[in-house]
């Protein structure tokens, strides 16, 4: 088995509980083929991390190359840039599921996602669940105002003051505090 093989379902796992990117696919901030853009990131990232793996004697050494390029791609394909530090933070997370997976351990790894699934399930299920309930409450004589104000509790709303948008329509995503206010 390759590591390319191994590594596009713990990308494809770790993007679907990524906030900033499942929010940019959602709302088409990559354009009408935001989904298709989704899936070739998911694919092109994956060789990126096995390039460098074969090419790299530390993998520490790529955190920062790791991050600048999910930046790159989210600012380039999705129209986003971050502000919250999560693409560090996925970066560092990459590095230590390769070597995990390097030193034979993909079954610390599993678990790992396994846990994080069962805590936390993804985004975008969540904003699929909304979108199912469309096709239901269409048929009704309510207005579009009423239906989007039935279907907000059903999908996670972000805490205050973690995103602003500017007068051009660019949404800005802060670092989360942690606790500290």
């Amino acid at each position: 088995m390759s590591l390319l093989s191994i590594i596009v379902p713990i990308i494809r796992s770790v993007f679907s509980r990524w906030t900033a990117l499942q929010i940019a696919v959602t709302h088409s901030m990559g354009g009408p083929d935001s989904e298709a853009k989704y899936e070739a990131f998911i694919d092109a990232f994956g060789q990126y991390l096995t390039r460098n793996v074969r090419s790299a004697s530390s993998m520490s050494l790529n955190e920062n190359d790791i991050q600048e390029y999910l930046d790159e791609v989210l600012d380039e394909e999705f129209n986003t840039v971050l502000d919250d530090d999560s693409s560090r933070e996925l970066s560092q997370l990459f590095v230590r599921y390769i070597s995990l997976i390097l030193q034979g351990k993909l079954n610390d790894v599993q678990q790992e996602l396994q846990t994080q699934h069962a805590n936390a399930p993804p985004v975008q299920m969540s904003i699929k669940h909304k979108n199912d309930d469309d096709d239901d409450s269409s048929s009704s004589n309510e207005s579009e105002d009423d239906m989007i104000e039935e279907e907000e509790p059903e999908v996670e709303k972000p805490k205050e003051q973690s995103m602003d948008v500017d007068e051009d329509g660019w949404t800005t995503i802060h670092r989360r505090s942690g606790g500290k206010k």
